[in-house]
C-alpha cells in the first residue's frame, strides 16, 4: 500500500510525522479546537448539537492528556531501546503497526459514545450534508491517486515516503531513495479497488445513520464499522493490499538496517525529543512527575 495507507497512527502520530516537538506542542494544545473545526466542515451543528460537542471533545481531550500521552510515551521510549537493538524484519515492523493500532483504537473507543449522542440528533438535512461531505473526500482521493497517470501515482508514494523518512532519518542518501523509487514500482495497483470500497464504507454508515434513533443500534453499528474494517473487503483488494503491506514493511526494515551513523543519531534524537515532550504535555493535565524520562 501506499504510505497514506501505512500510516496507522491518531492525531498525535500524525503530528508527529511531520512537525518539530515545539510545532506539535503548540498544536497539541489547540488539538480540541481543531477536532470542532474539523467535524463542522463535515456538519454543521446547531444549538444544543454544538454544545454537546464542545463538551464531549474538552473531556476527550483531557482523557487523551491525561491517560494516552504516557502510552504513547512509553511506546517511543521503548521502541527507541528496540531500534538500537536492531536488524529489523518486515514482520517485526508489522507488529509494531499493530502495537500503534491498539494505542488509536483506545481513543476510538473513548470518542464513539459521544459520538452516538450527537449523531442521534442530526436532523435528515445534517445527514445528508454529512455524507455528501464524506463523498466529497471520497472524490478528492480519486483526483489524488485515481484519475492520474501510474507514474505521477509512483513518484507521488515516492515523494511522501521520502517525506516521512527523512523527518525521522534525516536526509536519505542515494541508495536509499533508489530503494524507495524501487519500492513505488513494485506496489499493485489497488487504488480503483480502494475507491470502490470507500463507497461501500459510505453506504454502510448511511445505512447506520438512517436507523439512529436507536442509539444501541447506532453506536454498534459505528463500533462495528470502525473495529471490523476488513469484514467486508473484496477478496481482491485484500490480497493486494496483503502484498502491498509486505513489501511497505519490508522497505522500512531496510531502511532502519540499513541507517548511516548519523541518521541512527538523528533518529534516537528526534525520538528522545517526542518522548520529553509527550511527557510535558501529560504533566500539565494531571501533574504527574512520574512519566518516562529521555
Amino acid at each position: 500500500m501506499g504510505i497514506k495507507a501505512l500510516s496507522r497512527y491518531s492525531l498525535i502520530f500524525l503530528l508527529l510525522l511531520g512537525l518539530s516537538a515545539c510545532t506539535t506542542k503548540m498544536a497539541y494544545n489547540f488539538l480540541d479546537w481543531a477536532i470542532e473545526w474539523k467535524v463542522q466542515r463535515l456538519v454543521k451543528l446547531h444549538g444544543e448539537q454544538k454544545l454537546m460537542t464542545k463538551r464531549a471533545i474538552k473531556d476527550f481531550h483531557q482523557w487523551h492528556r491525561s491517560t494516552q500521552l504516557p502510552q504513547y510515551a512509553d511506546y517511543l521510549q521503548q521502541l527507541r531501546s528496540r531500534l538500537n537493538a536492531g536488524p529489523w524484519t518486515g514482520e517485526e515492523i508489522h507488529a509494531e503497526t499493530d502495537k500503534i493500532q491498539l494505542l488509536v483504537d483506545q481513543s476510538v473507543e473513548r470518542v464513539l459514545p459521544d459520538a452516538t449522542e450527537v449523531l442521534a440528533t442530526l436532523s435528515d438535512t445534517q445527514v445528508k450534508e454529512l455524507l455528501a461531505s464524506v463523498a466529497e473526500e471520497r472524490d478528492e482521493y480519486k483526483e489524488d491517486y485515481v484519475d492520474i497517470s501510474e507514474r505521477k501515482r509512483q513518484k507521488k508514494y515516492v515523494k511522501e515516503f521520502v517525506k516521512h523518512a527523512q523527518d525521522w532519518l534525516g536526509p536519505l542518501s542515494s541508495a536509499q531513495k533508489k530503494q524507495i523509487e524501487k519500492w513505488s514500482e513494485s506496489l499493485q495497483p489497488f487504488e480503483t479497488l480502494n475507491l470502490q470500497q470507500q463507497k461501500i464504507w459510505e453506504d454502510t454508515l448511511a445505512e447506520i445513520l438512517a436507523k439512529r434513533t436507536d442509539k444501541n443500534a447506532l453506536l454498534n453499528g459505528l463500533k462495528s464499522l470502525m473495529f471490523h474494517r476488513t469484514d467486508n473487503w473484496q477478496p481482491e483488494l485484500e490480497q493486494i493490499l496483503d502484498y502491498n503491506q509486505k513489501i511497505s514493511y519490508e522497505l522500512v526494515a531496510e531502511l532502519l538496517n540499513g541507517m548511516s551513523e548519523q541518521q541512527r543519531k538523528h533518529l534516537n534524537k528526534k525520538i528522545s525529543e517526542y518522548v520529553k515532550l509527550l511527557g510535558e504535555l501529560a504533566r500539565e493535565a494531571k501533574g504527574d512527575q512520574h512519566l518516562p524520562a529521555t
